[in-house]
């Protein structure tokens, strides 16, 4: 940054409402050498968009999908063909959604980007992330498309018997979509990911002149290869075995082939998960493996995201590589005991001393 434009941000703290011919006025320049600094300090993330606004400190943004949430539940066994008395609930989930909501209880400055409908659904979704203590300025609109929603019918025991989900509006969170948030993805702290966003909005984040850390959720087998252009950037990468060797385009399904190839490929920290054998995770200096907490299991909904949430959190603590797998075990572990896709006290207090009562 030059002086000129250190001399401009300083001037823009005082009196940020001044006109850019006031900031010309103050620094003795011209207008249109002041527009050009704001350009450019805007592309940089330094400004973020209109009205001059300049970035918080440790904000968390969040890319990543959104949804409604709908789950039926039969009252007695399932039968196929036929009308089942049952119940149903409404629930906010996603995964981009609920990694920001589990951030949120954390104690971070989280916003969460994704797009939603421009009909009731999309009014419900919107109160319920800023209920969840998520900053709701990256929630964009779509004037056509319906908000999305996942519908899923499980039965007595609480097992799926089959769903179907209407998401068809993550496929329209383009880069167009996204220019109005460039600088608020350039100027954060962190950025996290997941593969329901699209490969070509992968594609352009990974061009982005990012200033924080990049977190990636590999989500799914099928969509994990989209995460490939941003492998040389990434600080964590979260996959499980089978979605590691999609994204490699490898057979292989040994942990340590697969961590191992992950980080000649560039990525930092590569957080792998095991099923029911735990978790490892990887540098190119450390290994550590942590077994799974014993639970008593309501739901399994979320868990990979309270996870996620859950080594960042403790990447942002810069905590030792078996503290980091121990708390992101104990977010999941935690989030398994609830019905819902989120934990509601998930603090780091509460999940250390879910810990200690294992």
């Amino acid at each position: 940054m030059t002086d000129i434009e250190q001399q401009l941000l300083a001037a823009i703290r005082a009196t940020p409402m001044a006109t850019q011919q006031q900031l010309a006025d103050q620094l003795g320049l011209s207008r249109e050498s002041v527009a050009g600094h704001i350009m450019r300090l805007t592309r940089q993330g330094v400004i973020l968009g209109k009205g001059y606004l300049l970035p918080d400190q440790d904000r968390i943004v969040v890319l990543g999908g959104a949804n409604v949430d709908l789950t039926g539940r039969c009252h007695s066994a399932y039968r196929p063909g036929d009308s089942n008395p049952g119940s149903l609930s409404q629930s906010a989930g996603g995964v981009g959604r609920n990694i920001a909501e589990n951030l949120a209880h954390l104690g971070h400055d989280v916003t969460l980007i994704t797009l939603l409908g421009n009909d009731t659904n999309g009014d419900w979704l919107h109160q319920c992330i800023a209920a969840a203590g998520i900053r709701t300025d990256g929630l964009l609109r779509h004037p056509t498309l319906p908000t999305s929603t996942y519908l899923a019918m499980n039965d007595h025991q609480g097992q799926l018997i089959g769903a179907l989900a209407d998401m068809g509006i993550a496929e329209a969170l383009t880069p167009e979509i996204l220019a109005p948030m460039r600088s608020t993805l350039v100027a954060a702290d962190a950025v996290v990911v997941e593969a329901n966003v699209p490969e070509a909005t992968l594609a352009w984040l990974a061009t982005l002149p990012l200033k924080g850390r990049l977190y990636a959720d590999a989500v799914s087998t099928a969509k994990a290869p989209r995460l490939k252009p941003l492998l040389p950037h990434l600080k964590v990468l979260k996959v499980n075995r089978s979605e590691a060797s999609a994204l490699l385009g490898e057979a292989s399904y040994e942990p340590e082939t697969l961590a191992r190839r992950l980080l000649e490929q560039g990525v930092n920290t590569v957080a792998l998960s095991l099923g029911r054998d735990g978790l490892m995770l990887c540098t190119n200096q450390q290994h550590h493996r942590q077994g799974i907490y014993p639970t008593h299991i309501a739901s399994d909904t979320g868990a990979g995201d309270a996870l996620v949430a859950g080594l960042i959190h403790a990447d942002r603590a810069h905590w030792e590589l078996s503290h980091k797998a121990a708390f992101s075990l104990g977010c999941a572990g935690l989030t398994l005991e609830s019905s819902g896709a989120n934990h509601p006290h998930l603090t780091e207090t509460t999940v250390n001393q879910w810990i200690l009562d294992r």
